[in-house]
């Protein structure tokens, strides 16, 4: 194995940018410079502190992503694509969301030695959500097309714990009907927001997919469940409970597709563990061999695990046995 060397330095200036970049989007402070204002003004409109404004700025200027002008501040050319468009440059999207992991982080001693967490909800449901919808959109086509291709009579899927719909909606785009389920807050946000309301062939379910009882909830099976960036959230007991749970929602010959970094394939999977380790109870990422047992304890077969394009994360399906 290939290890990567640690230039401490570097590392430590650039999490000091991370931070500084971070604050200032999740203060407002870019999307307010679009416009050229002078200190007080951008102190009125954000509630800010004056010295603080002055010391922000003048950083982001060194850094070249805002330019101070005569009479005040103005977003650099360089900074639009990365912090005001919404285009592939665009980090707006999970870079705040990056503060608060590295918030949860910061209690790895305690941790450590033995003190526990429990399960960190969002400082913001924006902020996770918004970091979520970044998933680049080749990204999602590529998982939805192995998806359809594993399952090519597929006419219906559950997203669970879809969020923004990303997924959801490659997957009506491509002739199925979906139900999209979340938690209520959840639906409550992304329904508006990312226009899920009106999507023809898609429905919006408020539940939780941890309880035993949301399989009731439902009078139809499903041909595909999905299940994106979830068993990382989670223990072992858990996952296997809840394959189990989603076995029972699935179509005779129906599939489970889940999509996460495993273990040995992932070259992310031991550093993502310690993401998980800082802001859940029990989750982390697991092997291939435990994704098998899991399945085949829940009545899977014909399971298959493939590494997804850039080798990130993989994405494993089985078959409900006939």
């Amino acid at each position: 194995m290939n290890y990567e060397e640690l230039d401490f330095d570097r590392a430590i200036e650039d999490a000091n940018k991370i931070i500084l970049l971070g604050s200032a989007l999740k203060t407002g402070l870019f999307s307010s410079l679009t416009k050229k204002k002078d200190i007080p003004s951008l102190a009125r409109e954000l509630g800010a502190d004056e010295r603080a404004l002055y010391i922000v700025l003048e950083a982001l200027c060194a850094m070249g992503y805002v330019e101070k002008k005569k009479d005040g501040y103005i977003i650099a050319d360089r900074a639009h694509p990365l912090f005001i468009n919404g285009g592939k440059d665009y980090v707006g999207g999970y870079l705040p969301h990056t503060l608060n992991k590295l918030n949860a982080w910061l209690e790895l001693p305690q941790i450590i030695i033995g003190e526990k967490t429990g399960r960190r909800k969002p400082d913001n449901i924006s902020t996770f959500i918004n970091a979520m919808a970044s998933t680049p959109e080749e990204d999602i086509q590529e998982i939805v097309n192995q998806c359809l291709d594993k399952k090519k009579d597929a006419k219906t899927v559950l997203d669970l714990g879809g969020g923004p719909g990303k997924y959801s909606k490659v997957f009506v785009n491509r002739g199925l009907k979906a139900v999209l389920l979340d938690t209520p807050e959840t639906i409550d946000y992304v329904s508006d927001k990312f226009g899920l309301t009106d999507i023809r062939n898609l429905t919006l379910k408020k539940s939780d997919f941890t309880e035993d009882l949301f399989v009731n909830e439902f009078e139809e099976l499903f041909d595909i469940v999905f299940m994106g960036n979830i068993t990382h959230i989670y223990s072992e007991d858990v996952n296997r409970s809840l394959l189990m749970r989603v076995g029972r929602l699935l179509n005779k010959g129906g599939m489970v597709a889940i999509e996460d970094f495993v273990r040995a394939r992932s070259p992310y999977a031991e550093m993502f563990a310690v993401n998980m380790l800082a802001n859940t109870e029990g989750g982390g990422t697991w092997t291939e061999e435990q994704y098998i047992k899991w399945l085949k304890d829940a009545g899977f077969s014909k399971i298959e695990v493939l590494d997804l394009a850039d080798k990130e994360k993989q994405l494993i399906t089985a078959f409900l046995e006939k």
